[in-house]
């Protein structure tokens, strides 16, 4: 499958066609690791860079491993420190637009930076959006997506539960505009009732003939096939009051709550599992519950990552 769109700025740049083809690939690189398969004859001499102006742990370490997994390599930035970026002498724009002569794809992650609307601008190699802006982290929605299909095969129908500050993730906002096209059930406990879901992520789950309730934790957690317990970090500028109010509100997943949930489900808990008052969202005491997808979810990230670099660069996969 060819790919006719040049970045992965947001969602919206793959159709669910695609999305099923990097699930595809995905499960290709999947099974083959594990079986010892060697796929570094994909992206010889390719160059990854990695344009990370704010903090990251495992998105920059999948991509970094994904490319060197296809046989290439890889540059990056780790916040702006030594840069003119620091100095002020050279913004964002001329400094992605002087090292795109020195890379075949990149990734960027900032906390304010409109990729799409840069992407819009005609840039000389593909885009990811390894979490740009407030609205999305793009690249963790296949992998979400893959957990779900390896998991049940058909994702239509699925009851998804969320809980947490969902306002503030941009990996659950990417996730469910991607889910919403299956005809999915999503159930939300954000808490406060400021932290919801946007009202136009919600618009999105309507447009898509998918189903969105309010409700709590304990009202659907024996319902939902699917878990996403939400990191419990704000963005910046929310307000102290509301922030408090979640805390004081907000209780962490447990062994009791494991207790209630389908033998079938899976859950994950998006990372850091921080909360501002120094809680985890998750207790490390449901860590090894088999329903627990955590763990598996940088290594399937792996996995996701190196299918949106080869349809990116439009090398097949068979």
């Amino acid at each position: 499958m060819k790919n006719n769109k040049k970045h992965f700025t947001r969602t919206e740049d793959f159709t669910t066609e695609e999305f099923l083809e990097i699930i595809r690939r995905a499960k290709i690189f999947d099974k083959g690791i594990k079986n010892g398969k060697n796929f570094t004859h994909l992206c010889p001499g390719k160059i990854l860079a990695t344009m990370f102006f704010q903090e990251s742990t495992r998105t920059s370490a999948s991509l970094k491993a994904s490319i060197v997994r296809l046989g290439g390599g890889w540059f990056g930035i780790d916040g702006i420190k030594g840069t003119y970026l620091e100095t002020g002498e050279e913004d964002m724009e001329d400094t992605l637009n002087g090292l795109a002569s020195v890379c075949d794809i990149m990734a960027i992650r900032d906390k304010s930076f409109n990729l799409t609307q840069f992407a819009r601008k005609g840039f000389r190699v593909p885009l990811m959006n390894a979490m740009c802006g407030n609205e999305e982290h793009t690249l963790s929605a296949p992998t979400l997506l893959y957990l779900a299909k390896e998991k049940f095969g058909n994702i239509k129908n699925l009851k998804i539960g969320i809980y947490g500050m969902t306002k503030s993730s941009r990996p659950t906002k990417a996730a469910v505009k991607v889910f919403s096209r299956f005809g999915v059930k999503f159930y939300e406990d954000s808490v406060v009732p400021e932290f919801k879901l946007p009202k136009y992520i919600r618009k999105i789950i309507k447009d898509n003939n998918s189903v969105y309730m309010e409700s709590k934790l304990n009202d659907f957690i024996d319902k939902v096939d699917y878990l996403f317990i939400v990191e419990g970090l704000p963005q910046s500028g929310e307000n102290p009051e509301l922030i408090k109010k979640f805390n004081k509100a907000f209780v962490p997943f447990s062994k009791n709550h494991l207790k209630k949930i389908k033998k079938t489900a899976i859950v994950n808990a998006f990372e850091p599992r921080t909360t501002t008052d120094g809680r985890l969202t998750a207790l490390k005491e449901t860590d090894n519950d088999p329903r627990m997808q955590t763990k598996l979810l940088i290594e399937k990230f792996n996995y996701t990552t190196m299918a949106i670099i080869t349809y990116l660069l439009n090398i097949d996969v068979e």
